[in-house]
């Protein structure tokens, strides 16, 4: 029988390094649309927390709808299959739509934000922008998602692959941090944001043609979706079946835990900056740049430390418990120094989850779904995995609206002074932004990390196991 692990030249180094190219431009332009947009609407627009956190709301849950729809519609052959493949199609589709929605998120109406009609109609654009752009993406990101485990089906190549989509989907986040605070801070105000939005739309535009090439469907691979087609699974069979399996639930734990801590940081970074540090937007640009220095040094570390144990259970353990320590500082720095230093490690301790997690663990559990149901659908299966993280991610933009309300947060003013002129107790709002920072999402990412340490059931002798069977099956 082949062994599937000494399979490391079907694909050349350009094309793991096309494929990566959508991480780029999904990291990139999530990092500084998320990084910002909660702050956009509360401090610049002047909207309240709590509608923006209905707004975001509504748009998750959308989200959680369409994905899993979008996984299994697409999840079949169709006339153009043979020729163009099954995933590129509907990659296709979805680039230019998604971008041109993400734009549209920072040019709401020119309403007053005070009065119940402008507020409802700002709410109302946020929540139908918002869903439109998550719509398009689910396109891509759903399609890219069962392609590289079609395209990367041994340990060596998604170790490989993960070599490569690793160190890029970490600098793209960090870059997606790094340069929308230098754009907002040269032009201030609305026009800054909306500027910074065309800004980021072409960086992923430009990544996205990178990423074709990549996604090119091999004949090979084309030939493997026609023996998958017999038989298809209905959706709410897809949900019943994936939920009784263990290995899915404990992934969209720490996936979800992963999550939110993650959009909770960056939305939060601004509010650090200008606020608790009194800065400008540009302060974000070295803390973060911190971050990416922390996080580009670790992946060596922890993709070597995963070999060396050779357990993926054992190192995203680990790691999990290294960010979620890493994380209580956060919450109790005393100046910039220390607080970079903070970050720092951080960024060091996050690499593991961003270097295993994602590229490893989700595709062994794919993996271990298509052996326990012996069919090739996928595609549902991370439709799936986005539509009950996506329900519970409101989870970030309500603390957020919880947090700013108890501590008695004022929309409209996006410096120090401005704010702490419009509030009651000024150091019981910088709490609040702390606590955000740190202690609360560290809560999040250590319950998760013991929740998969107990009972993440996917050794890597199940994880063999499964390759061979996989083999045996012809999927």
């Amino acid at each position: 029988m082949k062994d599937l692990e000494l399979d490391k030249t079907k694909h050349s180094k350009l094309t793991f390094l096309s494929f990566s190219s959508y991480d780029f431009a999904s990291y990139f332009v999530g990092a500084a649309q998320f990084l910002f947009l909660f702050f956009y609407y509360e401090a610049i627009i002047g909207l309240n927390a709590w509608l923006i956190s209905l707004s975001l709301a509504l748009a998750f849950i959308w989200d959680a709808l369409n994905n899993p729809l979008i996984g299994y519609l697409t999840d079949r052959n169709t006339r153009f299959t043979k020729k163009w493949g099954k995933r590129l199609p509907w990659i296709l589709i979805g680039i230019l739509p998604w971008l041109f929605f993400v734009f549209l998120i920072y040019l709401p109406p020119d309403v007053d934000p005070n009065t119940m009609s402008g507020a409802w109609i700002l709410s109302g654009w946020l929540a139908i922008t918002l869903s439109l752009a998550d719509t398009f993406e689910s396109l891509i990101y759903v399609n890219q998602g069962h392609l590289r485990a079609d395209k990367f089906r041994s340990e060596s190549e998604r170790r490989t692959l993960a070599a490569y989509s690793t160190p890029i989907s970490i600098i793209s986040r960090v870059l997606g941090m790094l340069i929308p605070p230098l754009i907002i801070s040269i032009q201030v105000g609305k026009e800054g944001f909306v500027f910074m939005a065309l800004f980021i739309c072409i960086i992923g535009l430009i990544a996205c043609l990178l990423f074709i090439p990549g996604a090119k469907e091999e004949k090979a691979v084309i030939e493997r979706y026609n023996t998958d087609e017999p038989k298809e699974m209905g959706f709410f069979e897809a949900l019943k079946k994936s939920l009784m399996f263990r290995s899915f639930i404990v992934f969209i734990v720490g996936y979800t835990a992963f999550v939110v801590a993650t959009e909770m940081l960056t939305m939060n970074v601004i509010y650090i900056g200008i606020y608790v540090l009194r800065e400008d937007p540009s302060i974000t640009t070295l803390i973060l740049g911190f971050f990416l220095l922390g996080a580009i040094i670790s992946v060596p570390f922890w993709v070597k430390l995963s070999r060396k144990i050779d357990s993926n259970k054992k190192t995203i353990t680990i790691g999990g418990f290294c960010l979620a320590f890493a994380l209580i500082p956060l919450t109790f720095f005393q100046t910039i120094y220390d607080l970079l230093i903070f970050t720092f490690i951080l960024g060091f301790s996050i690499g593991c989850w961003w270097a295993l997690f994602f590229p490893v663990i989700q595709t062994n559990v794919i993996d271990d779904f298509k052996v326990k149901t012996k069919m090739n659908q996928k595609g549902i299966l991370i439709g799936l995995t986005t539509f009950i993280s996506r329900l519970t991610a409101t989870l970030t933009v309500v603390l957020f609206a919880l947090v700013h309300d108890l501590t008695g947060f004022v929309p409209g003013y996006d410096t120090y002074e401005g704010l702490a002129s419009a509030v009651e107790d000024i150091n019981l709002v910088l709490w609040g932004i702390r606590l955000l920072m740190g202690v609360i999402p560290m809560i999040i990412v250590l319950t998760a990390t013991i929740i998969f340490w107990k009972f993440y059931p996917l050794s890597q002798d199940v994880v063999k196991k499964n390759k061979i069977k996989l083999e045996e099956l012809g999927i």
